[in-house]
């Protein structure tokens, strides 16, 4: 964990130092952007996985929105922060042979705070990448053999898992629309959780009083999600070098 932030930060410090010493005058561009995203999500556990009698759907539904703050150095070298809202699910499968088969499903809110390194190309295309901080907001579970959904109000089942957990996120697109302070982007962006996304030591997702598997249960949850994402990017200010060193913030009007 230590390496992944000690690179993007010497890749961030390269980045302004480069700018602030290869000739005066870069232009540092101030944005804000509201996005959003669809796609799926995976709770990888090997115990699950090694359930010959359990089945994962493979990217069950999620979503994020919110806003995104950037800054560009010069063209291509940029650094933002998000704040945004999430929801992500899980879907299990369950049958043991003598009972019918029947579906479990997990489902979470949560804050997510992503800083994010990005290269934008001169034809529009970028690539990002950096740590994602989310704070567990809710956590709710049903099953469809007795339409039980609980609400977690008292937050019960959301002890189960950790309140605070750490991902490293990952992506690229390019602008369908890229006008001199407005952007459109389109991208896909995948996250992976760093550590045990589950709390408890003692709770296992499969053992609901319906199916009660056998055997130890002690591997770690990670989450994975992969989403399409959509960027309304609006350039508002710009930072401007001028030869003797000294700078001035412009807002466009």
């Amino acid at each position: 964990m230590r390496k992944v932030f000690l690179f993007l930060f010497t890749i961030l410090i390269s980045t302004v130092y480069a700018q602030r010493h290869g000739g005066n005058g870069e232009i540092k561009w101030l944005s804000l952007s509201v996005k959003g995203g669809f796609g799926g999500t995976m709770l990888f556990n090997k115990d699950v996985s090694a359930d010959k009698n359990v089945s994962q759907d493979f990217l069950s539904p999620s979503y994020e929105y919110g806003g995104r703050f950037g800054l560009t150095y010069g063209d291509y070298i940029g650094i933002g922060a998000e704040v945004l809202n999430g929801g992500f699910s899980q879907d299990y499968s369950i049958g043991d042979g003598i009972n019918d088969p029947y579906t479990k499903t997990q489902k979470f809110k949560s804050l997510d705070i992503i800083f994010a390194l990005r290269f934008t190309s001169p034809y529009g295309f970028y690539f990002e990448a950096g740590p994602k901080f989310s704070t567990l907001k809710s956590a709710s579970v049903e099953n469809s053999i007795d339409g039980n959904y609980t609400e977690d109000i008292n937050g019960d089942y959301l002890l189960n898992f950790s309140e605070k957990f750490t991902s490293i996120i990952a992506g690229m697109g390019f602008a369908v629309y890229n006008g001199d302070r407005l952007q459109v982007n389109l991208g896909i962006r995948g996250s992976y959780g760093i550590g045990n996304f589950q709390e408890n030591e003692d709770f296992y997702v499969l053992n609901d009083g319906v199916y009660i598997p056998q055997g130890n249960f002690t591997a770690k949850t990670t989450p994975f999600t992969l989403k399409a994402t959509l960027e309304v990017n609006y350039t508002f200010a710009f930072w401007g070098d001028a030869s003797c060193g000294r700078g001035r913030l412009m807002f466009f009007q």
